[in-house]
């Protein structure tokens, strides 16, 4: 009987809710895909500088990117970062210490300040890739 009591005194007491598990699979793959990306630029970076040096390393480097293994995990690793995205700007206005944010209007600017921003480097930086 008190053992019935204290798992219904900590249901009582628990704030945070189950949430799904790809929800917390998602959580958990954040460092891994970022860990994934890094390497995958290295690797670029390393085959750009050797193929200065004469040598085809780049092309190499574009085919393994063309293996199908690498393209799925290249998609998994982007919707994992958009995940971790959503949620880090969704969390953000927790994080600054300020009375400010404690309207939901301010909230939301904020939120949808830190979009537009993303969104306007990210259109900037694929020109630049594309020119």
């Amino acid at each position: 009987m008190n053992q019935q009591n204290n798992n219904n005194h900590l249901d009582a007491i628990q704030t945070d809710v189950k949430r799904p598990c790809i929800i917390a699979i998602m959580h958990k793959l954040v460092p891994f895909s970022m860990i994934w990306v890094s390497l995958i630029l290295m690797y670029g970076v390393v085959c750009m500088h050797t193929n200065t040096l004469g040598q085809d390393e780049f092309y190499r480097f574009i085919f393994f990117l063309r293996s199908p293994v690498i393209v799925v995990l290249n998609c998994i690793a982007l919707l994992v970062s958009v995940f971790h995205t959503i949620n880090w700007f969704r969390l953000i206005y927790k994080m600054i210490p300020s009375a400010m944010f404690n309207k939901k209007s301010n909230r939301l600017l904020l939120t949808v300040g830190l979009w537009t921003v993303m969104l306007a480097v990210s259109i900037f930086l694929f020109l630049l890739v594309l020119k």
